[in-house]
C-alpha cells in the first residue's frame, strides 16, 4: 500500500465534512462532480487512480482510490472525460480512456490508439511540465520560445486543421504550462510566479494576457486542473498536494493554497481529468458593425499587367475593377458577398492583397490576375469590428491590426502578426487596458511599425510595435482633438508623417500634418495647417497621402463635390503648395466619398474617385519639377 493510501485510510475516519478555504471576497465555486480523477504514476511504473471527494471547496476529503495499470513509463498526463495521454520513450503519442470501472477497448481490440509521433521531447525532465490538454480537447505546448495549439478529432481519426499553429513567441521565459478550462492557462516563470492566459479558440484570440495577480501562488513542483479554474499542485519538498482556484478579476483564493493531501512527492506524473468542474467565464464580445466608415476605391497596378480598382458597394460586397491588358476594357468581378470597407492594398509584381471584414472575422484576400477563381483569402476570424489596417514589413511578414468591439463604436486595440514561416500569432491585445479607441493606422519602416489610434477622448496614442512584441507605448499627439481618422507616410528622409482633418476654432474643417521629430524619438509639438480651400472645406475623410517619384508627398481629399490635390514643395519639405489644384472632373459629377492615391507601373500618379454609384479614375505623370503640380486627366470606368 503506497503512503498515499495510508493517508487517506486514516484520514476517512476522522473527517465526516469538509472544511473550505477561507478568505476575502471569494468568488461562487465552480460546478463540480462527486469527485475529482486524479491519475499518478509511481516509481514503479504502477497508475493508480484517487479521487478527490471536495474539489469545488478545497477540503481534505478522498472517496478512495485503486491501481488501474502497471508497467508505465515516459510521460503520462490527462484531459477531458476519463481520457489519459501516455508518450512513450520512443515518442509514440497514445491515447486512452478510463471508463470509471476499466479501459475503454479501441477498435483492433487494443486499449490504446496510437495518435502522433515525435513527441518524445516531452518526456525529458526539463519539458515535462510543458504540454496540457483543455478541458475541450486542445493541446497547447511550450516549444523553446513558442505557444501551439493542437486539436485531435476523434470522429475523424486525424488531427484538426492548424494544430501545431504557433499562438504566440516568447515564451522561453516559462517552465511549465497547465489547462483550466476555456481556454485558461497558467505559465509558471523561473522565479516560480503564475502568468495567466486566456485563449478562445473560435476567434483565435487572446481575451486575458499575462496578468499575475499580487497575491500570488508559485505552484512549485507539477500543476494541473480538474477544470473550472481549480489547481492542483505537488510541493517537491514536503509531498504535499496543495488546492488552489484562479478568478479573474481577484487572483488566487489563498496566497499559499490548501493542504489536501501528503505524501505525493516521489510520483513520476499527477495529473487529473479536466472535465470533473467547470466554470463560465465571458468570451469575446460581438462584433460591432462591419467596418463602418465608407472606404475609398484603391487602386493597384500590376508590373505584371492588369489593374484593380477595389472597394466595397452596396449589400457590402467587394467588387474588383479589372483593367485586362489583353481585351483592354475594364470588366467587374463581384466576390463573395457580405465584405465590410477594406484596406489599402499591399501590391506586388502579380498580385494585390489587402485586409477586409466579415461577419467571421477579418480575410485577407489576395486577386491575381482579375478571375475570381485566381482569388485566394486568409481567414484570421478575431471577430473583430472595425476595418481591418494591415501593413507589411522589411522581411515580408503582414501585420494586421483592429478593434474588437467595446459598443458604442469604439473597442479594443488587437494585433495579429505573420511569421516568417508564414502563419499568424493569435490576436493579441495592446494600448491601455482601461481606454478605448477607435480609427487604427500603421505604417511600417524596416521591421518596426508604429501605430496611431484615437481613444475616446479624441486624443490620438502612438505606439511601436517589434517583430514578436506586444506594440508599446511611445507618447501621443497633444495639443488639439483628432476627431477624423489619420493618415500615414514617409517622405524621402524617410520621415513620417500623420495627415488628419482637424477643426479650426470657427468650425472648418481643414487638413493638417503632424511630423515625426529627426531623432525619430516622437513627433513634433503641433499640426500645420495645409491650407484653406474651396467654399466648405473638407468634406470627407480620410485623406490620402503618397511620396512621389521626385520626392515630395502628394495629398488629396475630396471638397465641394471634386477631389483635390497639393504637394510638398520639394523632397523633405516641410511646406506645401497652395492653392489647392481641383482635379477636373466631367458633366455633373459630384465627388463626395474618401480618394485614393497610388503610382501605375510606368511611375504615374493615379487618383480613384467615386460619385455615386460611378467609379472614376485620373491619371498625371510625375513633374519633373518638384515646384509643379500634377495634372490629372480621365473619367469614368465603370458604373453600377
Amino acid at each position: 500500500m503506497s503512503k498515499k493510501l495510508r493517508s487517506l485510510c486514516l484520514v476517512a475516519a476522522v473527517i465526516a465534512a469538509t472544511v473550505p478555504v477561507t478568505g476575502t471576497a471569494l468568488a461562487a465555486d465552480p460546478a463540480c462532480g462527486p469527485v475529482a480523477h486524479v491519475f499518478t504514476v509511481q516509481a514503479d511504473g504502477d497508475l493508480w487512480l484517487y479521487e478527490h471527494s471536495a474539489p469545488a471547496s478545497g477540503g481534505f476529503a478522498w472517496a478512495g482510490a485503486r491501481q488501474v495499470g502497471w508497467g508505465w513509463g515516459g510521460k503520462t498526463f490527462a484531459g477531458q472525460d476519463g481520457r489519459v495521454y501516455n508518450i512513450t520513450t520512443g515518442g509514440d503519442l497514445r491515447r486512452l480512456r478510463y471508463n470509471g470501472t476499466g479501459w475503454d477497448t479501441f477498435p483492433g481490440g487494443g486499449q490504446f490508439q496510437t495518435i502522433g509521433w515525435g513527441w518524445q521531447k516531452f518526456v525529458e525532465a526539463a519539458n515535462r511540465g510543458k504540454i496540457t490538454v483543455d478541458a475541450d480537447g486542445s493541446f497547447y505546448t511550450l516549444e523553446g520560445d513558442q505557444l501551439r495549439w493542437w486539436r485531435y478529432d476523434e470522429q475523424a481519426g486525424a488531427w484538426a486543421p492548424g494544430s501545431g499553429r504557433v499562438l504566440d513567441v516568447g515564451w522561453g521565459r516559462f517552465d511549465l504550462i497547465a489547462a483550466s478550462g476555456n481556454g485558461g492557462l497558467q505559465a509558471r516563470d523561473a522565479s516560480g510566479a503564475l502568468h495567466r492566459f486566456r485563449y478562445h479558440a473560435e476567434t483565435e484570440r487572446f481575451v486575458v494576457f499575462d496578468v499575475v495577480p499580487a497575491a500570488g501562488w508559485q505552484g512549485r513542483g507539477t500543476l494541473f486542473s480538474p477544470g473550472g479554474d481549480l489547481y492542483y499542485s505537488v510541493r517537491p519538498d514536503t509531498g504535499e498536494l496543495r488546492w488552489n482556484q484562479f478568478t479573474e478579476g481577484t487572483g488566487w483564493r489563498t496566497g499559499a493554497g490548501a493542504v489536501i493531501g501528503t505524501g505525493w512527492g516521489t510520483d513520476v506524473d499527477v495529473t487529473a481529468t479536466t472535465t470533473d468542474c467547470s466554470g463560465s467565464l465571458p468570451g469575446p464580445a460581438p462584433a460591432e458593425g462591419l467596418g463602418g466608415e465608407e472606404g475609398p476605391p484603391h487602386v493597384a497596378d500590376l508590373a505584371s499587367g492588369g489593374r484593380y480598382v477595389l472597394g466595397p458597394v452596396y449589400q457590402r460586397g467587394l467588387v474588383s475593377d479589372w483593367y485586362d491588358p489583353v481585351a483592354r476594357n475594364w470588366r467587374t468581378t463581384m466576390e463573395t458577398s457580405g465584405y465590410g470597407a477594406m484596406t489599402a492594398p499591399i501590391v506586388d509584381a502579380d498580385a494585390v492583397t489587402f485586409g477586409a471584414l466579415r461577419p467571421t472575422g477579418v480575410e485577407l484576400v489576395t486577386l491575381r490576375g482579375g478571375d475570381s477563381q485566381a482569388t485566394t483569402k486568409v481567414s484570421l476570424r478575431g471577430a473583430m469590428s472595425s476595418t481591418p489596417t494591415v501593413v507589411r514589413r522589411a522581411n515580408g511578414t503582414v501585420v494586421v491590426y483592429s478593434l474588437a468591439s467595446a459598443g458604442n463604436g469604439v473597442g479594443h486595440l488587437y494585433t495579429r502578426e505573420q511569421l516568417p514561416g508564414g502563419d499568424f500569432l493569435a490576436w493579441r491585445r495592446f494600448g491601455d487596458p482601461a481606454a478605448d479607441y477607435r480609427n487604427i493606422n500603421a505604417i511600417t519602416r524596416g521591421d518596426q511599425t508604429t501605430v496611431l489610434a484615437i481613444d475616446g477622448a479624441d486624443v490620438a496614442h502612438v505606439f511601436r510595435h517589434a517583430p514578436g512584441t506586444a506594440p508599446v507605448p511611445a507618447g501621443h499627439l497633444a495639443g488639439r482633438r483628432v476627431i477624423g481618422p489619420m493618415t500615414t507616410v514617409l517622405d524621402s528622409n524617410g520621415t513620417i508623417l500623420v495627415f488628419s482633418v482637424l477643426r479650426t476654432d470657427d468650425g472648418i474643417y481643414i487638413v493638417h500634418v503632424r511630423r515625426e521629430k529627426a531623432d525619430r524619438t516622437g513627433f513634433e509639438d503641433t499640426w500645420q495647417s495645409l491650407g484653406e480651400f474651396g467654399r466648405r472645406g473638407v468634406m470627407t475623410e480620410p485623406v490620402s497621402a503618397l511620396l512621389l517619384p521626385n520626392g515630395t508627398v502628394a495629398v488629396s481629399v475630396p471638397a465641394d463635390g471634386k477631389p483635390y490635390v497639393t504637394t510638398s514643395k520639394g523632397p523633405g519639405s516641410s511646406e506645401f503648395a497652395f492653392p489647392w489644384t481641383p482635379v477636373e472632373v466631367p458633366g455633373d459629377k459630384w465627388f463626395n466619398a474618401p480618394t485614393a492615391l497610388a503610382l501605375s507601373r510606368n511611375g504615374h500618379v493615379l487618383l480613384s474617385a467615386a460619385s455615386g454609384s460611378n467609379r472614376h479614375l485620373f491619371t498625371a505623370p510625375v513633374p519633373a519639377d518638384p515646384a509643379t503640380p500634377p495634372r490629372f486627366t480621365g473619367g469614368s470606368i465603370y458604373g453600377y
